[in-house]
């Protein structure tokens, strides 16, 4: 595939499924397309040269460290943004509660 094509897969999916995060992973100078137009570029540094690490958001020395970001580190901020998510749901019905009780309370009277 040429760089351009590899751009328009990544824009096509976007455009597909806007709800979703892309991420691209490329180790060369014919991913750097691909990497900038993903929400988040991951690059591999290798053999092939430094213009996909100088696009990417993250960059790594080999492909066995791919594996940890997404496994662990993508699980663990999906479960603290619902936590957040949860947290200022509960919060925010806990404050209003009492006020909105003590409205029937006071018959909506100011």
């Amino acid at each position: 595939m040429s760089p351009k094509q590899k751009a328009d897969v990544v824009k096509m999916i976007q455009v597909a499924q806007p709800d979703k995060v892309t991420m691209a992973v490329g180790d060369g100078a014919n991913d750097v397309n691909m990497i900038s137009e993903a929400h988040v570029g991951v690059a591999i540094s290798g053999v092939e040269g430094k213009q996909a690490v100088s696009a990417s958001d993250y960059a790594f020395g080999e492909f066995r460290y791919l594996k940890k970001l997404i496994l662990v580190h993508g699980r663990e901020y999906y479960r603290r943004n619902c936590y957040l998510v949860n947290y200022s749901f509960y919060k925010n019905f806990v404050y209003v509660l009492p006020i909105f009780i003590f409205g029937f309370y006071t018959a909506f009277s100011a």
